[in-house]
């Protein structure tokens, strides 16, 4: 595998830098003002999570479009037959995918926990976003751990037509609750933020949500494994979507 990752890195150390640099423009920013602009020293622990959090889901957002290209810059019959022709070699090529994206997404958590750090330096009314950073780094792998075995199945052009689909599927469900469900927590928006962040504060909830946490991230690396697997079982099975 060391080959395939060492190539890996070799056709995608480029777009590594710039994509770390694109995503971390907004968290940097945001830090600098909460750090040194005199109208953010006031600025409340809750409303800075917020805005960090803010910063940090953009941040994984243009993380996760450059780990979706290194599978589609691989759509190249000849190149998927010569793979398969290797010993091991479907498991060597997922594999090394699978690795820079779980480097890539710790990398992004570890950025965005020093520019923190840094902001909470210069004003220590700040919160330490920390937790939430890890939040999203499940999610992140939650969310390729669907997405990747579906690009190598039916290509990068058809596995974003039924990750769309999936994700009207999830918007339409939204919809439906939004017009049938229960919408009393939400009748007072100001009130909601209040009763979480209470609730986030409390050392019982605090405990629940740290065996929630554990619990899901025995539950994603099991499923970012099983992902892997359905990858390279499916590998072969979609050299045929592929344009050239």
């Amino acid at each position: 595998m060391t080959g395939f990752l060492y190539r890996e890195l070799r056709l995608s150390w480029y777009k590594i830098i710039l994509f770390m640099f694109g995503m971390m423009i907004y968290p940097v920013f945001i830090a600098l003002l909460m750090r040194n602009s005199p109208d953010m020293q006031d600025i409340s622990g809750n409303i800075s999570a917020l805005v960090s959090g803010v910063g940090a889901v953009m941040a994984f957002l243009v993380g996760g479009t450059f780990e979706v290209t290194m599978f589609k810059d691989d759509e190249r019959r000849k190149w998927a037959y010569y793979t398969a022709s290797t010993p091991n070699g479907i498991n060597r090529q997922i594999g090394a995918k699978y690795i820079v994206t779980l480097f890539f997404a710790m990398a992004t958590v570890t950025m965005l926990t020093l520019v923190n750090s840094f902001a909470y330096d210069g004003n220590h009314d700040i919160a330490i976003a920390t937790s939430l950073y890890m939040v999203l780094f499940y999610a992140q792998l939650f969310m390729r751990s669907l997405e990747y075995p579906l690009i190598v199945r039916f290509g990068g052009k058809m596995g974003n037509v039924v990750k769309m689909v999936l994700i009207a599927a999830v918007v339409l469900g939204g919809a439906v609750y939004l017009l049938f469900g229960d919408l009393s927590p939400f009748a007072d928006m100001s009130s909601f933020w209040d009763r979480l962040f209470e609730a986030l504060e409390d050392p019982e909830a605090a405990g629940k949500i740290a065996l929630g946490t554990g619990i899901a991230t025995v539950g994603i690396t099991v499923l970012y494994y099983l992902s892997y697997r359905l990858s390279v079982k499916w590998y072969l099975k979609g050299v045929d979507h592929y344009a050239k």
